[in-house]
């Protein structure tokens, strides 16, 4: 029995850090927006760079493991180093895998770290979005709690399958929708909001 399966994406978080950049303020009838700039069509130096794993799924799993829970992993993983180095990390934080592997690309984000830490993400979800009902071993999901990120395309699908596992199991769901899933409305999300316990809201 675990305490807690996480279900989410899984991705190699690289961290580019450097000070060639600009804070550019726009302000227009909606309000006020940053953008972060850089010099266009130059080379620029990156001060740092800093692999980790990231994601969702992976993320919350590490850290229930390190507040001493017994904490599981469900999402999907490709094939290739990247996966390999998720599969790795999450090994090494005595996290039990329940992930599929299929044939594609892990998720990958990269980090543009600043001078001042104003980050943007460019993120590939990659085969974050291929996480099929067939892909789940429903025998093994023996927990207290499910934790579900944000997932799209095939793999909300399967969240919205897992729901209605958990509620016919009696396992409790904590649900972070993320921001560009909530956008969505919960018209959209109403068969996991409906089975919901507690609602993370944060990007």
């Amino acid at each position: 029995m675990y305490d807690v399966i996480t279900v989410g994406s899984a991705t190699v978080d690289v961290f580019a850090k450097t000070h060639f950049s600009e804070l550019i303020k726009i302000i227009d009838p909606k309000g006020e927006t940053d953008l972060l700039a850089f010099p266009s069509g130059t080379k620029i130096l990156i001060d740092d760079l800093e692999f980790t794993t990231g994601g969702s799924g992976t993320n919350t799993a590490v850290a229930f493991s390190r507040l001493g829970h017994k904490a599981a992993f469900l999402g999907k993983l490709g094939q290739g180093t990247n996966s390999e180095f998720i599969h790795k990390n999450l090994v090494k934080e005595k996290i039990q895998l329940l992930c599929a592997h299929g044939e594609g690309n892990a998720g990958y984000s990269i980090i543009l770290d600043t001078l001042d830490h104003d980050r943007t993400i460019l993120a590939y979800k990659g085969i974050n979005d291929e996480l099929k009902v067939k892909d789940v071993p429903f025998k093994k999901l023996k927990t207290k709690w499910f934790y579900f990120g944000a997932m799209m395309g095939e793999s909300f699908n399967t969240l919205e399958k897992l729901a209605e596992f958990a509620q016919k199991k009696k396992i409790k769901i904590a649900f972070n929708p993320s921001t560009y899933l909530a956008e969505k409305g919960k018209s959209y999300l109403k068969n996991i909001l409906s089975r919901t316990e507690l609602l993370v809201l944060g990007a």
